[in-house]
C-alpha cells in the first residue's frame, strides 16, 4: 500500500512524466501517466486539487475499472489534543494557566471558575493537537496492471489571453494560473478557446484554516516561440504551446501570437431614427483575423499613445474583428430633418472627417414599424438600413433617404 501511495504521489508532483494538459478557459484536463500495481492503486489528490475536480471526469485510461471509493476525513478539533492540559495566556501584561476543560464548548478553567474562551493570546503546551488530518484519498478498483493514464477535469488550471495591438502589429500573450498549490510539469499541453460549459462544482471537503498565498508572475521560458494553431474541433479552437512548459504556483505567461494587420480607425453610429440635428459617432478599429484568434483583451496604442482597451470574441480567420474604444469627439454627423406630409419625412445626413487619417464609418439605424424607406447607397435591414463608406483626410459625404411611417 505505501508503494502505491508513493506512486500517487509522484504523480502529482509531476516527477514522474510530463502530464498532457487541455487547458480551457475556467478549468483543464490533465492526463497523467502512470503505472499501476495489479487490481488496485490509490490516489492521494491532495486537499486544493480534490477541492477542484469536477464531478464526473475522473478516469483511469488503459484498465477497466471496477469501482472507486473516495474518502475525505473530518477535520479534529485540534483542541481535542489539549483537555485536561495546562495552557498559557498572556492577558493584562502577564502570562496566565487556565486548563482546558472542554474542546467542543471552548470551556477552560481559571482560578476556579469557568470560562469560555480566553483573553490576549493562548499559548499551547505541544504542537501535536494541530498535525494535519489525512487528505482526500480515491481507491480505484480494477482489471490489469502497467500503463496507463489518470486522467481529470480541474478547475484549479485555467488560462486567459491579452493582445496588444500598436502600429498594425498585433501580440499576444497567453497567461495560465496555477491555484494547485505546487508547481506542475506539462509535457504537449494545448490551450482551448470556445464555449465549453461546465454544469457541476468541485468536490466539497471540510474547510480547513485559512492559508495566504502570494499570486506571482513567473517569468516566461527564454526560448519560447509562438503557440501554433493545430487545428478546430466542434466549435473550439485549439493551439499547442511549444516544449515543455513549467508552470509554478500563480501566473505565467506565454508568448502566444504576433502578427501584422492592417487597422481601420472606425466611427460607428447605432441609433433608433432621429431628428436630431446632430449625431455622436463611437469610435474604434477593425482589422481582418490573420489567422483564428481566441478571445482576449485587446490593448490599443497608436503613435505611442495607449487608446484604450476592448474585448475580442473568437474570431475565425478571415472575419473581421472590431474594436470599440467610446465616443469621439470630432466624431459627430450633421442632420437635415424636411416633413413633407404628416407622416413621411426627407433626412439628409452629412460626415465630414477633420483627421489627417482615413476614417471608415459605418451608421445603422433603426426605424419606426411599419414602414417604407426610399434611399441610394443604402442596404436595407428588417429595423431600417446600413450604410458604409470611407472618407479621405478632410473629405465629406452626405446621403439623403425618404421615411413614410405607416399608419397600423
Amino acid at each position: 500500500m505505501r508503494k502505491q501511495l508513493l506512486i500517487g504521489t509522484m504523480a502529482l508532483l509531476g516527477v514522474v512524466q510530463a502530464q498532457e494538459a487541455l487547458v480551457y478557459r475556467g478549468f483543464a484536463e490533465l492526463r497523467q501517466p502512470q503505472t499501476l500495481p495489479s487490481n488496485e492503486w490509490v490516489w492521494e489528490p491532495g486537499e486544493a486539487l480534490f477541492q477542484s475536480l469536477v464531478p464526473g471526469t475522473l478516469r483511469l485510461i488503459g484498465v477497466t475499472e471496477q469501482s472507486r471509493r473516495v474518502q475525505v476525513a473530518a477535520q479534529p478539533n485540534p483542541l481535542q489534543a489539549y483537555v485536561g492540559k495546562e495552557v498559557q495566556f498572556y492577558w493584562e501584561g502577564q502570562w496566565r494557566r487556565a486548563t482546558l476543560v472542554s474542546a467542543e464548548r471552548n470551556l477552560y478553567l481559571y482560578e476556579g471558575r469557568y470560562l469560555v474562551g480566553l483573553p490576549g493570546t493562548v499559548a499551547y503546551p505541544d504542537p501535536s493537537g494541530f498535525s494535519a488530518a489525512p487528505g482526500p484519498r480515491v481507491t480505484f478498483r480494477y482489471q490489469g496492471v502497467g500503463a496507463a493514464t489518470l486522467a481529470y477535469l480541474t478547475r484549479a488550471l485555467t488560462w486567459s489571453l491579452r493582445y496588444t495591438l500598436e502600429d498594425g502589429e498585433l501580440t499576444g500573450w497567453a497567461t495560465l494560473n496555477n491555484a494547485l498549490g505546487h508547481s506542475v510539469r506539462l509535457g504537449r499541453t494545448e490551450l482551448v478557446a470556445g464555449s465549453v460549459p461546465l454544469l457541476e462544482g468541485g468536490f466539497s471537503v471540510p474547510a480547513s484554516r485559512p492559508e495566504a498565498r502570494m499570486l506571482q508572475a513567473a517569468p516566461a521560458m527564454a526560448d519560447a516561440t509562438e503557440a501554433e494553431f493545430v487545428g478546430e474541433a466542434a466549435g473550439t479552437y485549439r493551439y499547442r504551446l511549444p516544449g515543455e512548459v513549467a508552470l509554478e504556483p500563480g501566473l505565467t505567461e506565454l508568448p502566444f501570437i504576433r502578427a501584422r494587420v492592417q487597422p481601420v480607425y472606425l466611427w460607428r453610429l447605432q441609433t433608433g431614427f432621429s431628428t436630431e440635428r446632430e449625431l455622436a459617432f463611437m469610435r474604434g478599429f477593425r482589422f481582418v483575423a490573420p489567422e483564428n484568434l481566441a478571445a482576449g483583451v485587446v490593448s490599443i496604442r497608436e503613435q505611442g499613445v495607449f487608446v484604450g482597451q476592448a474585448g475580442t470574441s473568437d474570431t475565425a480567420k478571415g472575419n473581421n474583428v472590431t474594436l470599440m474604444l467610446g465616443p469621439d469627439p470630432e466624431g459627430r454627423a450633421t442632420r437635415q430633418v424636411e416633413q413633407q406630409a404628416r407622416n413621411r419625412f426627407r433626412v439628409t445626413t452629412s460626415v465630414r472627417n477633420p483627421k489627417p487619417y482615413p476614417v471608415e464609418v459605418e451608421i445603422q439605424e433603426a426605424m419606426p414599424q411599419p414602414f417604407t424607406l426610399e434611399g441610394e447607397g443604402l442596404e436595407r435591414t428588417p429595423e431600417g438600413y446600413r450604410i458604409r463608406f470611407t472618407l479621405a483626410p478632410g473629405q465629406g459625404r452626405s446621403y439623403v433617404y425618404t421615411l413614410t411611417l405607416q399608419q397600423r
